[in-house]
């Protein structure tokens, strides 16, 4: 299989329900605080005018995409690009009969786009879910921006995740030791995030601004489904009595609505 047929999400797979049940959770993050301020302070230092072209590479729902599009104006053009035939379905449904938006099926590694056409490009918590080295896909970007345009990425530092008992600290700092025992199960660039600065500097993007945000708001179903996971991944390496005693802790703080999950996420302005 090659990078172009390599999808950034596993979407495609899901059946229907599934599907649903992940477009609720994009909307439901897209709702959390931090997540709105990440996407503003990304939009701001875009330098975007009426009659730009941006680009959205991952666009998934397409709700950041109306954003932009708001931005540029109906001489302006909006592309949206995801590998996922559900998410293209999905936000090909919100942007109808947005003048001047456009959704279109590509991979981050190879945008249809002509070298230098772009004005702005952002790329939202896409790279860590590549199945390649994300440095590719930032060099594809690269390409397609203009001198002088904008490059804004946002993306995970899973590594940085944080498995709270709120009401428990000693429960806390065993959690704490457990996860740094464990490989995290969620996206194959774990710690893409944390790496953005070193993948415009390979690309020759120059980072012009840097941000962190730390995500908390997580809702019970996420943070039900990050403990399901982080259980999954113990059982790899965690002796029979260590894992019964994590999932006690775990399953304690759950029953009493204690636990709570926070991750970082890094956002970086770049310009070719």
């Amino acid at each position: 299989m090659t990078q172009n047929d390599q999808a950034s999400f596993a979407v495609g797979k899901m059946h229907e329900p599934e599907v649903e049940r992940f477009v609720s959770a994009l909307d439901r993050q897209g709702q959390m605080d931090v997540v709105q301020a990440l996407r503003e302070w990304v939009r701001d230092r875009l330098e975007l005018t009426a009659g730009g072209t941006v680009v959205d590479v991952g666009c998934g729902t397409g709700e950041e995409l109306l954003q932009l599009a708001s931005i540029i104006g109906q001489s302006g053009r909006a592309i949206g690009f995801d590998a996922n035939d559900p998410m293209l379905e999905t936000a090909r449904t919100r942007t109808a009969g947005v003048p001047k938006v456009e959704i279109e099926k590509a991979e981050a590694s190879d945008l249809p786009c002509a070298t230098g056409s772009v004005d702005a490009l952002v790329s939202e918590r896409v790279l860590q879910h590549l199945q390649y080295d994300p440095a590719v896909a930032v060099g594809e970007f690269a390409r397609v921006v203009r001198a002088g345009g904008r490059v804004g990425l946002t993306d995970t530092d899973w590594s940085s995740l944080q498995v709270l008992v709120t009401d428990d600290p000693v429960a806390t700092a065993e959690l704490d030791e457990v996860r740094a025992r464990i490989p995290l199960p969620f996206t194959s660039n774990q710690e893409a995030g944390k790496h953005l600065e070193e993948y415009c500097a390979a690309a020759g993007l120059a980072v012009l601004e840097r941000q962190s945000f730390i995500l908390a708001e997580f809702a019970p179903a996420m943070i039900q489904g990050v403990r399901a996971g982080l259980s999954a991944a113990a059982e790899q390496v965690l002796e029979q009595h260590e894992l019964a005693a994590a999932n006690k802790l775990l399953d304690d703080a759950l029953g009493r609505d204690a636990l709570r999950i926070a991750v970082r996420l890094h956002a970086v302005i770049a310009r070719p």
